[in-house]
């Protein structure tokens, strides 16, 4: 959420109110003029100003002060080319007259001609080093429009250098380093501000802000109390406060604070201000009364509705939504704002005709509303109608809106050069490449924007096209389940899906090329000498119509959908041949022989210890992802007590003890499904083999028998409907969002009912040869129970976190941790927790590993 900026960034038209007359060089009748057009001016008589100013400038053309002062009046009026015409000429006429470039530099403001008022400030400023309100209003250009923090950090520090005294040279620098995310400097700069200024009561709100980003809670909420005793009126302090004492845990003060803030204004904002405030807090209900409260006060106005609607869509309700905007569309047919909704709406419902054609109604109401013109490219995009896509942003890019030039959101510039650039050039490789550079810029994006987006479907949606294109069916098969398993209302997705699997069913028909076989472990071609009498063997079968069956030596093996195998073989001593023979789905047949080496004499006493190495000098990333859903927004689903509280104990133990940054550590604390899978999607999408992933759930869980007598696991998210399985994350959605991912390894660990659901058939219990391989890949689940139900206060989670605490070793194994507490669950639970690998995404046997710090 965005909150209101206390410091004062208005545009001042200063005009001076003492212009030297020389009466030798001007008549008598040209100063009269003069002066009656400032009267007029002063009573905001525009136009009788105007005729008098014009009059004494036909009596003296060279009159430089009456030119600046009917800029100034055209300026007023908003007839601002004829306002920098004049300004020109006073500049003409008096280059050095420092206002007039003031003014002329306010005038491009207003065109949005940034850089030509740059230039007018740049000289105001050289003509008048001491007049401060150039620094400020220059460095509001650098700040809010060119996003140059370097020349704005500059310019304040020269304004703070020439006026020490002064706070708004402190309190605008110290903006640019808050915006800037230096927030120890934009502290200090702050502090400074109060040195100079203790009264100065708005500065309070700007460090508390700064606090608050900082998570030092207590002090922001200290500040703020600073300024309700400096300025007691200002009730919007009770809001940000009930928000820091919100994100610090302390709910029932946060509660306090913003029923303080609504008895004080008692007005339609502040109901709706608290109703979004109790939506955070899962409490439904009493946000929808809110809602309703606002409405009765000021039933004419639409922001109560459409806030209302906005509730509805957030929570699933799309019905109740659609006939909110329908009612308001009844009585305003004019209001934009709720075809902008609508749209957004229909977009996500997979009613794209729908969405472009109120977008359309948007651009007939107001041609100049350039977003609209972004916003219906996607379900022109989704339509097919590619070519006029394309049209929509050549018309954008003529009357850009500041929000795409923003660094933060050119990700998105990147997936309009596919449709404005390559689509048409069919230039698919290029375009497959903006569209990785889309996917890459938005794992930064996200983090600063928690809302739920649509952008980043869309450039998924795009890279399945593009990758169609270029032949690469299978992997355009994956990107577009990674789509839906976000949003399922796809309409053209699940359509290129059906083309697709067509397409592949043609091919695997007149498929005659045999499979390929890939041996993983152990790798024969090391000269390993496999220290057992059993070893595992581990690998995989490819062919584009698919695996009927492998055997090992004549020995049928039991084969994963993506061709994926492991067996169990016993080995004798010395040479041991090895012929795996695979058989595709079309009777294509292909053999592969390799020779191991047994040794069952020789032993360690010790197991190798696993040592993670990088590939390419990179250093070792450690990823999680912690989920914990505690309140749920359905009544008839009960919450639960301890998700939260595991996760973020979780959390701590991870960065503290092992090699887990921070900023790599993202928490989804009672998130939504859509939320949830976008997150998983978008980690693991970015995920390289120097990368590892720990994902942590927390929650309710359910499992289902489909109709082959399988159990179906499920993770039920706190936006879940208790008995809609839509509203539910699957294991097989999982398993598409990890799918894709180039991560070494990949844990999940889920504190949550019939979790064994999401583990394969194959074994578990990997052979010490493999587990010493850490360029293995890996995908594994740590499941605190099989298919049983698990309690809220779970010894699984008790054990894990008491484990990694107490662990002592450099490097931990995932399978070694678990070994460390599986019997003391058993003997201490009423549940059998799993350790197994993830089915169908690319598990071969390797290890994740815990690094000490």
């Amino acid at each position: 959420m965005k909150y209101y900026n206390p410091i004062l960034r208005v545009l001042i038209l200063f005009i001076s109110v003492h212009f030297y007359v020389s009466a030798s060089a001007q008549s008598e009748a040209a100063v009269k003029f003069f002066d009656e057009g400032k009267a007029h001016a002063d009573k905001t008589e525009n136009d009788l100003a105007i005729i008098s100013f014009t009059e004494a400038i036909k009596l003296y053309p060279g009159y430089a002060d009456a030119y600046n002062w009917r800029g100034y009046l055209y300026h007023r009026k908003k007839e601002y080319d004829i306002a920098i015409i004049d300004y020109k000429e006073s500049i003409r006429l008096n280059p050095d007259f420092t206002n007039t470039h003031y003014n002329l530099a306010a005038a491009y403001v207003a065109k949005e001609n940034f850089d030509m008022a740059i230039k007018e400030f740049l000289e105001a400023i050289r003509l008048d080093p001491n007049d401060k309100n150039n620094y400020v209003e220059l460095g509001n250009i650098y700040t809010d429009q060119k996003r140059d923090m370097e020349s704005a950090i500059r310019l304040y520090t020269d304004m703070i250098r020439l006026f020490p005294a002064d706070r708004d040279g402190f309190l605008h620098r110290g903006y640019v380093y808050e915006l800037q995310k230096e927030y120890d400097k934009a502290i200090e700069d702050y502090n400074q501000v109060i040195r100079l200024s203790p009264t100065f009561s708005w500065v309070y709100a700007s460090r508390g802000r700064v606090y608050e980003k900082k998570k030092l809670f207590d002090l922001a909420i200290k500040d703020y109390n600073e300024i309700l005793r400096g300025l007691p009126n200002v009730h919007i302090i009770y809001l940000r406060k009930a928000y820091a004492y919100k994100a610090s845990g302390k709910t029932d003060l946060a509660i306090q604070s913003i029923n303080e803030y609504v008895n004080l204004e008692m007005n339609k904002d502040a109901y709706i201000q608290r109703a979004w405030f109790y939506f955070d807090l899962k409490q439904y209900e009493l946000a929808l009364k809110d809602f309703a409260e606002a409405i009765r006060l000021e039933p004419k106005s639409v922001e109560g509705y459409l806030a209302r609607g906005s509730f509805y869509r957030m929570t699933g309700r799309y019905d109740l939504a659609m006939t909110e905007y329908a009612s308001i569309l009844q009585t305003n047919p004019g209001e934009r704002k709720v075809y902008i909704y609508r749209a957004y709406l229909q977009k996500v419902t997979g009613s794209y005709q729908l969405s472009i054609k109120d977008l359309e109604t948007v651009l007939t109401l107001d041609p100049t509303y350039s977003s609209a013109y972004i916003d219906i490219i996607s379900p022109l995009v989704r339509t097919g109608q590619f070519d006029k896509a394309k049209d929509y942003i050549k018309k954008y890019n003529k009357n850009p809106l500041s929000y795409l030039d923003e660094d933060e959101y050119k990700f998105y510039k990147y997936y309009l050069a596919v449709i404005s650039d390559d689509l048409p050039e069919k230039n698919y490789g290029r375009a497959l490449i903006n569209l990785d550079k889309a996917i890459h810029d938005y794992a930064t994006y996200s983090k600063e924007n928690e809302d739920n987006k649509t952008e980043y479907i869309d450039i998924l949606a795009m890279k399945g096209y593009v990758l169609e294109k270029l032949g690469r069916h299978q992997e355009a098969k994956e990107i577009y389940s990674q789509a839906l398993v976000i949003n399922n209302n796809q309409p053209d997705v699940k359509a290129a899906l059906v083309a697709l699997q067509k397409t592949t069913l043609t091919l695997a028909q007149s498929d005659k090329t045999p499979p390929v076989i890939q041996l993983i472990s152990p790798q024969a071609s090391r000269g390993l000498k496999i220290v057992s009498e059993n070893t595992e063997i581990v690998g995989k079968a490819k062919d584009p119509a698919g695996i009927a069956s492998v055997t090992i030596n004549g020995k049928p093996v039991k084969t994963e959908e993506d061709g994926l195998f492991i067996l169990n073989l016993p080995l004798k001593e010395g040479a041991n041949d090895l012929l795996i023979v695979a058989v595709d789905k079309k009777g294509n047949k292909a053999s592969k022989t390799f020779t191991l080496t047994g040794n069952i004499v020789a032993k360690r006493e010790e197991p190798e210890v696993i040592v993670p190495i990088a590939t390419d000098n990179k250093i070792l990333q450690y990823h999680a992802i912690l989920i914990a859903a505690k309140d749920y927004a359905d009544p008839s689903i009960s919450d639960l007590d301890n998700p939260v509280k595991d996760a973020t104990e979780l959390k701590n133990i991870l960065i503290d003890n092992y090699s887990f940054n921070e900023e790599n550590v993202e928490t989804l604390y009672n998130k939504n499904r859509e939320e949830i899978m976008q997150a998983i999607v978008l980690k693991s999408n970015m995920l390289t083999e120097n990368d590892n992933l720990l994902i942590f759930y927390a929650g309710h869980g359910i499992g289902e028998k489909d109709k082959f007598g399988d159990v179906d696991g499920y993770w039920i998210p706190s936006s879940a409907k208790k008995g809609l399985n839509a509203s539910y994350i699957s294991s097989d959605d999982i398993n598409k969002a990890l799918k894709r991912s180039n991560a070494k390894h990949i844990l999940v660990i889920a504190d949550a009912c019939f979790s064994g659901a999401f583990t394969r058939e194959l074994p578990s219990d990997a052979s010490v040869g493999v587990q010493k391989q850490y360029s293995v890949p890996s995908r594994k689940i740590m499941a605190s129970g099989n298919m049983e139900p698990v309690p809220d206060n779970s010894r699984f989670i008790y054990y894990l976190k008491k484990n990694l605490k107490e662990n002592k070793e450099k490097y931990l194994t995932a399978k070694k941790l678990f070994d460390g507490f599986y019997e003391a669950i058993l003997n201490n639970s009423d549940t059998s927790p799993q350790y197994a690998a993830i089915k169908n995404v690319g598990d071969e046997g390797g290890e994740f590993v815990f690094i000490k710090k």
